[in-house]
């Protein structure tokens, strides 16, 4: 005669923390992540919504976890030793993290998590230590901090919505704006803008990066 053994939940569909959180990242990269919740985890991994709470106690618990790992994995990497440099070094990584999930960036932004060590926090404090350490006193260094932050995530919002389906082409909408005569400032900022995509970003955090020189 067998014996039935029982198991907990979430070891019975033979889950891991790990694995609950990269098929959180998956639904979150493919569904965005307002749509990101236990049940959808579950569905991804095919298995019972219960097996996940064994992991997880709740969607913000998820979210953590999800922005925890998106920072662990995009922005951990050898810095520069001269402070300017490591705080643009950061910077752009954030930037970058950000175009490749632009969701997850506004979910690390202003989040404090329920669990600690966080990978997020740990990132924030390594750009006010870097901020300071370039010649910022604290009070400055919260505030270029904010500025740093708000720039990486308005040029990535600025992004998505340049690059969202739309039903004229955005090359196409910039002329027509170009021609009209009651709108010039705005006209010629938009083509600047679209010529120099790329170089926008670099040049708006220099100009914060003044702020350390002055």
């Amino acid at each position: 005669m067998s014996t039935v053994v029982k198991r907990e939940r979430g070891v019975a569909a033979g889950l891991t923390r790990e694995a609950v959180v990269a098929a959180a990242e998956a639904v979150a990269e493919r569904d965005g992540l307002d749509h990101l919740s236990l049940r959808a985890v579950a569905v991804h991994l095919g298995v019972s919504p219960t097996a996940i709470y064994h992991h997880v106690t709740g969607k913000d618990e998820l979210v953590d976890a999800v922005a925890d790992a998106f920072a662990a994995r995009n922005l951990d990497a050898r810095l520069p030793d001269d402070p300017t440099e490591r705080v643009r070094e950061l910077a752009n990584r954030l930037h970058q993290a950000g175009l490749a999930q632009p969701g997850l960036l506004s979910a690390l932004v202003g989040r404090i998590p329920d669990q600690f060590p966080s990978a997020h926090q740990t990132y924030t404090e390594e750009l006010l230590n870097a901020l300071v350490a370039a010649g910022a006193r604290e009070p400055l260094a919260h505030l270029l901090y904010g500025m740093i932050v708000r720039l990486c995530l308005g040029d990535v919002i600025a992004r998505t919505n340049a690059n969202a389906p739309a039903r004229t082409p955005l090359a196409d909408r910039i002329k027509t704006l170009t021609e009209q005569t009651s709108l010039p400032l705005t006209a010629r900022m938009m083509q600047s803008r679209e010529r120099n995509r790329g170089q926008a970003f670099e040049q708006q955090l220099d100009i914060i990066l003044r702020a350390l020189r002055d």
